[in-house]
């Protein structure tokens, strides 16, 4: 009976090891006035105060705010129009516009780029700010309620396809596959608007299901393409946890098709030379 009651007991232990549910990990994601905001060589993250914190020069620019450095004093300066806001590297006071205000976290260097408490410079500079938990999305706005018919529904501005989680406001295709052996069917295209915005969601949509490893591996290859003549080789990358691949196509003219395969299936290289096969984690 000890025996039977162990067994069950490690088994127990080991599935709750080993089951992830698919939206655990989802990057932080930072749209300003309808539109995401990239951050090409550091994320954002939540402190240990639980604010989101945020390369302060992408934001800043996003907002048609200047930032400015001193090196010596470790203070930066965002401006916009008649209002400047000053803030110093690990302290919590800063000002606006000369007057003081505290926060309840601080502003901090990492990864060689300056981080700040997103809310505090975005509220300062007169911009409305909410956070959707569930997908782990700030969405800042300068723009007077009602005015734009772009605005981003703050609940569903999301949904799942398959396991993915796509923004409602991409122009990426992300669609169920109607084949035995595509579960789905990915595309982006250098020709439609804002394609580095495209590569930006591609990376979400995949991160959201695969991990930050296997979209940063499919960013890699597709970013590649640098217009629409520039040919694009064909490239598989398998997933060992999912036991299955994903596979982007040639691209000689503005479509990049991504399919993910059905779990399972084995996609027969040996005929091309020109295709890249890659395992992923």
């Amino acid at each position: 009976m000890k025996k039977i009651v162990l067994f069950i007991t490690v088994s127990v232990i080991m599935l709750m090891a080993f089951t992830t549910t698919p939206f655990a990990q989802l990057p932080l994601r930072v749209v300003v006035n309808g539109n995401r905001v990239n951050f090409p060589d550091a994320e954002p993250f939540i402190d240990d105060n639980g604010r989101t914190q945020v390369p302060v020069r992408f934001v800043s620019e996003a907002l048609g705010a200047e930032v400015g450095w001193e090196g010596s004093t470790k203070t930066v300066t965002i401006s916009q129009g008649d209002k400047e806001i000053k803030i110093v590297i690990g302290k919590k006071d800063y000002t606006i516009n000369g007057e003081k205000n505290l926060m309840d976290t601080e502003a901090l260097l990492k990864e060689d780029r300056t981080f700040v408490p997103v809310r505090f410079v975005s509220e300062g500079l007169g911009a409305r700010v909410d956070w959707d938990p569930a997908v782990r999305t700030v969405y800042i706005d300068t723009r007077e309620k009602g005015d734009s018919k772009d605005d981003i529904p703050k609940d569903g501005g999301f949904e799942e396809v398959n396991g993915f989680l796509v923004p409602k406001d991409t122009n990426i295709i992300v669609v169920n596959s109607s084949s035995d052996i595509i579960e789905t069917s990915i595309s982006i295209n250098i020709l439609r608007p804002n394609f580095e915005q495209q590569i930006g969601d591609l990376v979400f949509v995949i991160e959201s299901r695969f991990g930050k490893d296997i979209a940063n591996e499919i960013e890699k290859h597709v970013r590649q393409k640098k217009s629409r003549w520039t040919y694009l080789p064909e490239k598989y990358i398998y997933v060992k946890e999912t036991n299955q691949y994903i596979w982007i196509s040639r691209s000689e003219a503005g479509d990049i098709p991504i399919d993910i395969m059905v779990p399972g299936y084995v996609p027969d290289t040996s005929q091309y030379d020109d295709i890249v096969v890659e395992w992923g984690n």
